[in-house]
């Protein structure tokens, strides 16, 4: 597809247009630019930003009666994959969402986005198992899948240790984190996993492999680290080295597989201004085209990553409890948070 050439003074200017909640965001995040630079220095230089700026934003919240943390074996070298249990209530047989951190694939982990977790497992009723996939440029696709889906065989083997209900589950993520929630998803039936056990997923502003989006064009700058260049450094870092075409990679670029079959419920969100908006809208389209109940709300004024920051912004809070809901609902819960 041939690049769209466009004179700069054409594109919206994102910071006006911002609601006024993301604009408070944005003025206290003055300080933590490093954070959002891919030029930041090295990739642990990046993501030591990267924490320091999340601290903030995930304290507070709701308690958890239970956290587990767990080392689940991958591979035959003796490696693991960390991952962390959440349970909201001390009881057993509990559904459970596979949550999966954002950040470029490049940085971000389960404390990161913990808040979100947390705030997912309280107002849905279920238990939340995060997983802290391998990083790139150290490792590449898709080594992030083929883990993610590790950490989901070996909970629903141990299930009823880990007390959870293995026939009630899901998939949540943010960012390049709803990517490998529905790239895992398809991993998993393309291996024969009986994907009617997956009642929903929570897919929040993901990048599923549009390039060519009116958002991709319009949206996306230094306030947000989503820039054209920004985009590009951390495909160039997760793809293999390489790789030309991202149809190469099919559970990077979801739209070269058949999604007429085995696809659960998704609930997607997507923040007006973010230059992955489109990419949302065309996933719900095809899904709902195939007759898979779906539900899609975009936020207007809004950036992306404000998912972190439900302590200011109302959207966030919203998007939240509404995608935790849905979820519940799936699963034959009445949600009452």
């Amino acid at each position: 597809m041939a690049k769209l050439y466009m004179n700069p003074k054409n594109r919206p200017d994102d910071l006006r247009r911002v609601n006024w909640q993301q604009a408070r965001v944005l003025e206290m995040q003055k300080e933590y630019a490093d954070a959002f630079s891919t030029q930041a220095g090295s990739y642990d230089e990046m993501r030591a930003a990267y924490r320091v700026e999340r601290r903030m934003w995930n304290t507070g919240g709701p308690e958890m009666a239970e956290t587990v943390e767990l080392r689940v074996p991958f591979g035959e070298t003796g490696d693991t994959v960390p991952a962390r249990l959440l349970r909201p209530a001390a009881q057993p047989g509990l559904p459970v969402l596979f949550f999966i951190h954002g950040g470029g694939f490049v940085e971000g982990d389960n404390d990161t986005h913990n808040l979100v977790q947390r705030k997912l497992a309280a107002y849905a009723g279920c238990a939340v198992i995060g997983i802290e996939y391998s990083l790139s440029p150290e490792v590449r696709y898709p080594r992030a899948v083929e883990e993610c889906a590790a950490v989901v065989k070996y909970a629903l083997a141990n299930a009823e240790t880990l007390g959870i209900d293995p026939e009630r589950i899901g998939f949540a993520g943010d960012s390049g984190g709803a990517n490998l929630s529905m790239a895992t998803t398809l991993y998993l039936r393309d291996q024969g996993f009986d994907t009617s056990v997956i009642k929903a997923n929570l897919l929040y502003y993901g990048a599923y492999g549009l390039t060519n989006g009116i958002s991709a064009s319009l949206h996306g700058g230094s306030w947000d680290g989503m820039g054209e260049a920004d985009l590009a450094f951390y495909w160039s870092l997760y793809l293999p080295e390489g790789c030309t075409d991202s149809r190469d990679c099919p559970y990077f670029n979801l739209y070269v597989n058949d999604l007429s079959y085995g696809m659960p419920s998704c609930f997607f969100v997507a923040a007006g201004l973010d230059p992955l908006r489109d990419d949302s809208k065309l996933m719900y389209e095809i899904l709902t085209d195939h007759g898979v109940p779906c539900e899609y709300r975009e936020y207007e004024g809004a950036l992306h990553a404000f998912l972190h920051y439900s302590k200011v912004m109302d959207d966030a809070e919203d998007a939240l409890r509404r995608g935790a809901h849905f979820f519940a609902r799936a699963c034959g819960l009445d949600p009452r948070n």
